[in-house]
């Protein structure tokens, strides 16, 4: 857990984005990590090494001949169906990170036993390190890609843009979207001044732009005017990617604000192609491979 940045630029769905800072906060205040173990226990690759320990089989998480191990368990009549879930980081949080599924992006595309490949998206997003390694990764592979979600925003949605065809769930909750990017900042030296403490960051005499984003300090004018610049250009390359993989089919910008769509409005201004069941997507893979 300790690899887990939770600092930085995030695409994440805003509600979920407040309702994960509320849980990581009090945890950091209280010098613990993150994330309580019990919220990553359900991550695949557990379960994966735990079956490979049983079979005495010894290999390593991220090698190629893991990968292969993967995409053949994950792989059915064909289509290999690998699930994209939770909170994305570039090394995993609650499912594989962006270079893991990368990684089995491109072993599943050399694969014969192959055919197409299905990513089971519910998302609500998550980092923007490291996420447009895994959408260059999907618009790379050679065999249809079709993406079936029952939520899909933020930084899940810069990686499904990237797919032959995205197929979404039934049902009436939103689903698609969040096209956006933003960062937490929480400036604390208001409430360290009323609790009594006085706080003092020491610096090194040539080191005087370390760490200035650091909640214990106003924040500069300078600092915030660097970070409103790169959350501008992130975005920027966020909506970029959404018009090369959707070309021809949107029919509106009206998702640049980063607002949330139900089925019937994320196909009507499309973001979406069908809605359907995760088994209509996967014949419809392995019809686009036929």
């Amino acid at each position: 857990m300790n690899a887990v940045n939770i600092a930085g630029l995030w695409c994440l769905e805003e509600s979920f984005a407040m309702r994960m800072w509320g849980i990581v906060e009090p945890r950091l205040k209280a010098g613990k990590e993150p994330f309580a173990p019990a919220m990553v226990a359900g991550h695949p690759a557990r379960t994966i090494q735990a079956t490979l320990q049983t079979a005495g089989k010894s290999i390593l998480a991220g090698t190629i001949e893991y990968y292969q191990y993967v995409v053949n368990a994950y792989t059915v009549e064909g289509v290999c169906v690998i699930p994209v879930m939770g909170t994305l980081t570039r090394y995993g949080l609650c499912s594989w990170g962006y270079e893991d599924l990368a990684g089995l992006l491109a072993v599943a595309d050399g694969q014969e036993s192959v055919k197409a490949v299905v990513l089971r998206i519910d998302s609500p997003g998550g980092a923007v390190d490291g996420v447009k390694v895994l959408a260059d990764a999907v618009r790379a592979v050679k065999k249809p890609v079709v993406v079936w979600t029952n939520f899909c925003a933020s930084a899940a949605y810069f990686v499904a843009s990237q797919a032959r065809e995205i197929w979404v769930e039934e049902q009436t909750l939103y689903a698609v979207g969040s096209i956006g990017t933003l960062m937490v900042y929480t400036d604390q030296s208001e409430a360290l001044k009323k609790a009594g403490l006085k706080v003092e960051i020491m610096r090194a005499s040539e080191s005087t732009d370390k760490s200035r984003m650091n909640g214990t300090e106003p924040l500069p004018d300078e600092t915030r005017a660097e970070i409103q610049g790169i959350l501008d250009a992130s975005q920027k390359e966020f909506a970029g990617y959404v018009r090369r993989g959707r070309a021809g089919l949107l029919t509106s910008d009206e998702w640049k604000t980063a607002k949330m769509y139900g089925v019937r409005d994320a196909i009507r201004i499309g973001l979406a192609d069908q809605k359907g069941t995760l088994r209509q997507a996967i014949q419809r893979a392995a019809q686009l491979a036929a």
